[in-house]
């Protein structure tokens, strides 16, 4: 684990190994680890095809596909477990709230399940999690939410009233890769003003002022197009389509969540796929990967906007950041807003067991969800 993840005021007070399961439901994997302390003792990621997802509808099918894929992994790693202290869930889309760690709870789980808030393939981790704990004898929570509420007043105008601009951002992933930023630039965290775009799966773009993530891009309904969502969509457009006879509300979600994007252009949402198609001479698929960057950008330099233009960086970080051809095109749009970090890959399992581990040594304690 990177150093400046690791909680040092407390390793000497706590030398007992707690054992902590985390749990990361994304919109293609399943992730889970085990942790012993700050220190990862197993960790897998198990991805998930297309076509078995599709076959997925109602909560209980999402619920039932993602425990059984849990379940799996644990009864192969059974021997390894031993007694669990903490489960810890990445959070879903509740209703917004402030960072930090919540208990799993029934206000939670009912929101979830009903979509209250949105949906996403993470609003079942959390259910995984509570069964998890009951199973274990331990206790279970989430830590730092996607939907983290740290918005200014003005962040929050739609341009519309009664509809509020609301906050649903790859929070563990760009607060970890600020963390790093500040670091590497020598200065505290709660000094420091970034621009963090995590692109993955789902692409969100932050601005980050003074440790607070001020305005970003909801990582459903704005923002630019990903391997597989639509990002914003022209509205008048999108009302036409709402209202068509010729698509249900089901296949609309579809189109817009699972094969929109580089998807719908090209029929794949692997961008190594994509990579070696450009590398071959496909001029379209290249179209396609600069149209994306391109957006990416677009969003980036409006988060300068946010900051009044007093930015220390501009960090990039996700798995997408290993797509050379999408980082080369994201990194000449932008680099006249100042140094350009990259941190490739994501490190959510980590981000989740040291909220767990703030938890357990009383560094931090557990707020309640209702």
């Amino acid at each position: 684990m990177d150093d400046q993840s690791v909680l040092r005021p407390h390793t000497l007070k706590y030398r007992q190994m707690f054992r902590i399961i985390v749990i990361n439901i994304g919109s293609t994997s399943t992730k889970l680890g085990l942790f012993g302390n700050q220190e990862a003792l197993i960790k897998e990621t198990v991805e998930h095809s297309p076509e078995k997802l599709s076959l997925l509808d109602t909560y209980d099918d999402w619920l039932s596909f993602h425990q059984g894929t849990v379940d799996r992994v644990l009864e192969s790693e059974k021997t390894e477990l031993g007694k669990i202290d903490l489960l810890v869930s990445r959070g879903g889309l509740t209703k917004p709230i402030e960072g930090g760690a919540y208990r799993i709870n029934e206000d939670m789980l009912h929101d979830l399940r009903l979509g209250a808030y949105g949906w996403h393939p993470t609003n079942i981790g959390p259910n995984i999690a509570h069964r998890l704990a009951d199973r274990y004898g331990a206790e279970a929570i989430i830590y730092d939410a996607p939907v983290t509420e740290e918005y200014m007043k003005l962040s929050k105008f739609s341009g519309l009233k009664g509809v509020e601009r609301r906050s649903a951002i790859h929070v563990l992933s760009q607060k970890s890769a600020a963390r790093k930023a500040a670091q590497d630039f020598n200065m505290p965290l709660e000094e420091a003003n970034f621009i963090v775009a995590h692109l993955g799966g789902g692409i969100t773009i932050g601005a980050h002022r003074k440790g607070r993530i001020i305005d970003g891009t909801h990582g459903l309904s704005e923002g630019p197009f990903t391997p597989q969502r639509t990002g914003a969509l022209p509205v008048l457009d999108l009302v036409e389509l709402c209202f068509s006879e010729t698509v249900s509300k089901a296949e609309l979600n579809e189109k817009l969540f699972g094969k929109g994007g580089v998807y719908s252009y090209l029929g794949t949402h692997d961008l190594r796929e994509v990579e070696a198609l450009i590398s071959e001479g496909d001029d379209e698929a290249l179209l396609v990967l600069q149209a994306m960057a391109y957006q990416i950008s677009k969003d980036i330099c409006s988060m300068a906007a946010a900051l009044e233009g007093h930015i220390n960086g501009v960090v990039l970080t996700g798995n997408l950041c290993w797509a050379q051809t999408l980082l080369r095109e994201i990194q000449k749009r932008i680099s006249f807003l100042g140094k350009v970090m990259v941190y490739p890959g994501e490190d959510e399992l980590e981000n989740l067991a040291f909220g767990g581990y703030l938890v357990l040594t009383r560094a931090e304690k557990i707020k309640q969800y209702s």
